[in-house]
């Protein structure tokens, strides 16, 4: 891994479902894991689950960088964190480690909505704290 925080690491093992026909983790497959990731570091920073009826993160961009293959049945580490933040978005970091070497890296601009309106919802205070306690930067 890179030596940096990542307040958010899970061990994953690659599923066939994750892969193309010669075995390896399709690139459409990465962006899942990396969904997968971005829900439950949100549900830790909020302690709360994703919820229709609650604010919550909406991509805006999102790219993937592929260092090596991953493939079926490898055992891999996934890891997430907000790099930093303003006033209704943030940057969400992803990496997929596969023996302590980068398989995958991503990242996300999310911006926080109302889901029924659309409307941008500044990070409220708490948000805010636990971003900047994982090590995030406030830009705004």
């Amino acid at each position: 891994m890179d030596g940096t925080t990542w307040p958010l690491l899970r061990d994953h093992q690659i599923r066939w479902s994750e892969c193309d026909l010669y075995g390896h983790v399709n690139h459409a497959a990465y962006l899942t894991i990396f969904e997968d990731m971005r829900i439950a570091h949100w549900e830790a920073l909020t302690g709360q689950p994703i919820s229709p009826t609650r604010p919550g993160p909406v991509v805006a961009q999102i790219e993937a960088k592929y260092h090596r293959a991953a493939g079926f049945a490898e055992k891999v580490v996934l890891g997430s964190r907000v790099l930093s933040f303003r006033r209704t978005s943030f940057i969400h970091d992803y990496a997929m480690w596969r023996d302590g070497v980068a398989c995958c890296t991503g990242r996300a601009v999310c911006v926080v909505t109302r889901n029924d309106t659309g409307e941008k919802v500044p990070l409220w205070p708490e948000l805010r704290e636990r971003m900047l306690a994982e090590g995030a930067v406030a830009e705004g």
